[in-house]
């Protein structure tokens, strides 16, 4: 006979919170990307060029982290209702088994 398998419901939650830690923290710090800018001056004379180079480069970092902050909280999110629908299934299946437990009677 099994012994069952158990839904860690509890780490599953825990691991939610942790991935909305790290949402927030990549939230925090999409944010700071937008209050430091440097100005062109500091390229140089020589390095002029570099301005034009980076800013796309930059332009792209910032795309990375909002999709990785929209990823981020999605998966939290999915997370907690996983746990949330695997608790209820199992309750509803423990509760049905009972029923059918106190409804059947073998003849012996």
């Amino acid at each position: 006979m099994s012994a069952g398998m158990q839904f860690p419901a509890e780490a599953v939650r825990q691991h939610a919170d942790a991935v909305s830690e790290a949402a927030e923290n990549m939230a925090l710090t999409r944010s700071a990307v937008h209050e430091v800018t440097m100005d062109h001056r500091v390229y140089g004379e020589i390095c002029q060029f570099l301005p034009g180079l980076l800013s796309p480069l930059f332009g792209g970092a910032v795309d990375v982290l909002n999709g990785a902050v929209d990823c981020l909280s999605e998966t939290a999110l999915k997370l907690r209702a996983t746990a949330v629908e695997i608790e209820a299934a199992d309750v509803d299946s423990a509760r049905r088994l009972t029923e059918v437990d106190r409804g059947f009677e073998l003849p012996l």
